[in-house]
């Protein structure tokens, strides 16, 4: 566990005193006092997308809040440690989730799962998304996603595809792109994403879906190529490269989207709050930038579009990992 404090250039020193909302009539609400420092609970190590969402916000809202703000990266267990820490925490808007759609993948893949991602939390407001890429290695000898669907059909469970473990993301697009496709690619689980795209790059597996990012910074090299994206529209870091449904397999929308939760029965005021600048800084034309470069598509909209967005995660997630049988090690 890990606990960082943001400083910020120009701001020598962060003021105790901050209030989070000032509500009409001229009543304020703080966060359980401006002298109390708030914390954001990232269930994932340092340098994974939530903590990197999570760091940005951190800086923008302390900036704008005079309120420090610490970054807390609790990992364990597929992020399942940091999440019920936050389930439990006081609802007073001091301690925050941020966190990917894993939130509600957890919750198919564990029987005893130690949160509710509905009666646990109250959604404040979708960050970003990441769409998945189809990369592989030029040792397999295709070209195209259709080509590729044609190879692992000729020859069923022995084309691999990588994944930093069973139940992550990247294996349940895999899973997803079987079911829709009729391929039969074959699971390769690794203990983390490095290993993985490792052995990519070096041809000792085919291929994997990965965020359209990594994915692009190994096409790079010239060894491995993207088929296709997921998602309804190209991207601009890889304009070239069609959509699955352009390459001839509809249905495989799979992304990472990370967001930031509080806990349940958190005030309406203080969610209001935090929604109204996050949208803010997403945004802000130098965070949009930043996220622009690391192909960060902007989600945004009220904490009902956070809402929709689990509700519907929740039940299309649970009905891939049941059809594949996945289980976590």
């Amino acid at each position: 566990m890990a606990a960082h404090h943001f400083t910020r250039r120009g701001v020598a020193q962060m003021l105790a005193g901050g209030t989070l909302a000032t509500l009409s009539g001229g009543a304020q609400a703080q966060v359980a006092g401006g002298d109390k420092n708030i914390t954001f609970i990232v269930p994932f190590s340092a340098g994974s997308g939530p903590d990197t969402i999570g760091r940005i916000a951190a800086q923008y809202l302390q900036a704008k809040w005079k309120q420090t703000i610490i970054v807390d990266n609790r990992v364990g267990a597929s992020g399942n440690i940091g999440t019920a820490a936050v389930a439990r925490a006081p609802h007073d808007g001091l301690t925050m989730l941020v966190t990917a759609n894993t939130l509600v993948m957890n919750v198919s893949l564990f029987k005893n799962a130690p949160y509710d991602p509905i009666a646990n939390f109250a959604p404040v407001a979708g960050l970003v998304y990441s769409v998945f890429a189809c990369a592989v290695h030029k040792s397999l000898g295709v070209n195209t996603l259709q080509e590729l669907v044609d190879l692992a059909k000729k020859k069923p469970d022995e084309v691999n595809f990588g994944s930093p473990g069973p139940g992550s993301p990247h294996h349940i697009a895999l899973e997803l792109f079987n079911q829709k496709s009729g391929a039969k690619l074959r699971h390769v689980p690794y203990r983390q994403l490095a290993g993985a795209m490792q052995d990519l790059a070096g041809g000792h597996i085919g291929g994997m879906f990965m965020p359209a990012l990594q994915a692009n910074s190994l096409a790079q090299g010239g060894d491995v190529k993207i088929l296709a994206i997921s998602g309804d529209k190209r991207i601009a870091l890889a304009p070239s490269v069609p959509t699955m449904t352009e390459a001839g397999v509809a249905g495989v929308d799979i992304d990472n989207w990370w967001a930031i939760f509080a806990p349940a029965g958190t005030p309406a005021e203080v969610v209001t709050r935090y929604n109204t600048d996050l949208n803010a800084m997403l945004a802000d034309p130098e965070i949009k930038a930043k996220l622009d470069a690391q192909a960060l598509q902007v989600i945004g909209g009220g904490p009902d579009r956070l809402k929709e967005i689990v509700a519907r995660d929740l039940k299309r997630w649970a009905e891939v990992i049941r059809t594949a049988g996945i289980q976590p090690e």
